[in-house]
């Protein structure tokens, strides 16, 4: 038998539910920064002061972890929240693309089983399957249909994250999470600021004319995200059991969808309830079934 699950200390619980209240409030940060500012120049800046405030933990990156570790810097950095951030922009209604973002856990079970060789048990593809076919049966409603296209792009933004997530686990510990961190925002804000000055029209006069709301969100998303939840995650990781934390984290989508609603105007049909509702459920499996026991 394996050995019983330690308590959330007050202090642990307590930084976990924050994370979830974060980063649910940061989907709709984003989505209103979005909306006055060009999105490669939004995450742009939100990258360029996460490097202002981390480059000092920049680390040389062992020569037998390089290559997956730079794929893995593109995967997570640029092509993740690139595409992301641009299905975001094209969004008219912020809850079903939250609610895409969750493919990340499920695609991650399937990118390991391809490339690490790992097995995958029947909780685990049940917890896969649902997860997808909830975004699928969100699909169908008229709401979400009509910005189908928003939710590709999201939902592979996802699927992006998830593989850069498989390739940490390969790189290992290798690379602590502060130098991690780092070098995504040594990567991903030049590459976005490139790719800005190329497709993008009006970045100046838009960040001129921005409001100090939409400054703020900006702001809110590189220090309080991206920073200060990531910094309280990697010490949660280290302490419990990802199986006992992730389902936690699916308060993230509930926090946005009700935040999206009040302040967005969203419209949340009871489709998009339901295909939510069976993500959720399917990526609660998917954490269910990381316990290991011995």
């Amino acid at each position: 038998m394996s050995p019983a699950p330690r308590a959330f200390a007050p202090r642990d619980f307590a930084q976990l539910l924050a994370i979830a209240l974060i980063w649910g409030v940061n989907n709709v940060a984003a989505k209103i920064a979005l909306g006055e500012m060009p999105a490669l120049l939004v995450v742009t800046v939100r990258f360029a002061i996460v490097l202002a405030a981390l480059a000092w933990c920049l680390k040389p990156v062992p020569a037998d972890r390089l290559k997956p570790f730079l794929l893995m810097l593109v995967l997570v950095g640029p092509l993740h929240f690139g595409v992301q951030y641009i299905g975001l922009a094209l969004a008219r209604d912020l809850a079903p693309m939250v609610v895409a973002m969750q493919l990340w856990a499920p695609a991650s079970v399937l990118f390991a089983m391809l490339l690490l060789q790992e097995r995958a048990g029947p909780l685990r593809l049940a917890g896969v399957a649902i997860a997808f076919a909830g975004v699928a049966a969100m699909t169908f409603d008229p709401v979400v249909l009509s910005q189908w296209g928003a939710l590709l792009l999201v939902g592979g933004a996802a699927c992006a994250y998830g593989l850069g997530a498989v390739l940490v686990r390969r790189i290992g510990a290798s690379v602590d999470a502060w130098a991690m961190q780092a070098w995504l925002a040594l990567v991903t804000a030049p590459a976005l600021g490139l790719a800005s000055f190329v497709f993008e029209d009006g970045q100046i006069e838009a960040a001129r004319n921005a409001s100090w709301l939409a400054w703020g969100c900006v702001i809110f998303g590189a220090v309080v995200s991206s920073i200060v939840a990531n910094a309280f995650m990697f010490r949660l990781v280290q302490k419990y059991e990802v199986s006992r934390t992730t389902p936690y984290l699916l308060l993230t989508p509930v926090v946005s969808f009700t935040l999206a609603a009040a302040v967005l105007g969203d419209v949340i049909t009871p489709r998009i309830v339901l295909g939510a509702a069976l993500t959720m459920a399917g990526v609660a499996l998917v954490a269910l079934a990381e316990r290991r026991f011995s």
